[in-house]
């Protein structure tokens, strides 16, 4: 089964940073998708015109990233492209080109499809001197986005694209419990006083992080075993210390390590005691294991 391919088509003297960031919120928001931008997938020797045929041929759909400066422009001086213009190839085989995978995964589709999206630019095709090969695109529905309305208008336009598309979400946030009054009530560190606690040996190997967001504070580390069967020991002896702490971990194993982070989402996400106390107790556990080991 192969998963459902968009294919990047801009000009990167123009949208190049735009397509880059698309390509990231796509992948992140949608369930079993790839995002192919050129400057990604090709690599050094690669025939440009055969991998570009390439990556649209295997795409489902193809998005069309159009700025101030995607074609020359109506009613200007601007000096006219060359006729081997890459952009225009793209999208010309774009449309003509079939869909290179069998019925079955090509996600109910009979051709593909082409998705213009107007970025920190007038939106209207009546702006650019169209090719002849590319005049479908004028009649086409167009979305819209620019860099000022990005952080709002990001999400609703994938949605839009998803619901077009027949594709499915990720799920939008983990799910907590209730929260617990006594912890609510907890004070959280400050800054300079947790980053002291963590110089003691106690707690070697955790750091801060916020994960891009301002406002909460993690404690992290990732803790390393030789094999999968320590981490798994390590992962069932705390999530047991955690049924009698009544506080859990964020974390992800990967076979031989494991990734925690710790905050008390109930202070508002900060690091509290609880978080403390845990992180000494899992530098213990993990030592514990590998000793028996």
């Amino acid at each position: 089964m192969q998963p459902f391919t968009f294919f990047i088509s801009y000009r990167r003297q123009d949208t190049a940073p735009i397509a880059l960031l698309l390509k990231n919120e796509i992948e992140k928001r949608l369930q079993f998708v790839r995002v192919s931008v050129d400057v990604e997938e090709m690599q050094a020797g690669d025939q440009f015109p055969d991998r570009l045929k390439s990556l649209i041929h295997e795409a489902h759909a193809t998005i069309v990233l159009i700025g101030k400066n995607w074609m020359p422009k109506h009613s200007t001086n601007q000096t006219e492209r060359p006729g081997d213009d890459w952009v225009a190839h793209e999208l010309e085989y774009s449309k003509s080109s079939p869909i290179a995978h069998p019925e079955g995964d090509c996600f109910g589709l009979s051709e593909r499809v082409v998705l213009p999206i107007f970025a920190d630019c007038d939106r209207g095709f009546q702006q650019f001197e169209l090719p002849d090969s590319i005049a479908y695109l004028s009649k086409l529905h167009s979305e819209y986005i620019d860099y000022a309305g990005w952080p709002v208008a990001i999400g609703p336009l994938i949605d839009r694209i998803a619901v077009k598309l027949n594709l499915k979400k990720r799920p939008d946030a983990d799910e907590y419990p209730k929260p617990d009054l006594a912890k609510a009530r907890t004070q959280p560190l400050g800054d300079q006083e947790l980053a002291s606690i963590l110089t003691y040996d106690d707690y070697e190997g955790w750091y801060i992080d916020n994960f891009g967001n301002a406002e909460v504070r993690y404690l992290v580390k990732t803790f390393r075993f030789p094999h999968f069967n320590q981490a798994a020991d390590f992962m069932e002896m705390v999530a047991n210390h955690c049924r009698v702490l009544d506080h859990h971990p964020e974390w992800r194993n990967v076979f031989n390590h494991v990734t925690v982070s710790l905050t008390t989402w109930d202070a508002r996400r900060k690091v509290t005691i609880y978080d403390l106390n845990l992180a000494l107790y899992m530098n213990m556990a993990a030592k514990a294991v590998v000793k028996r080991t």
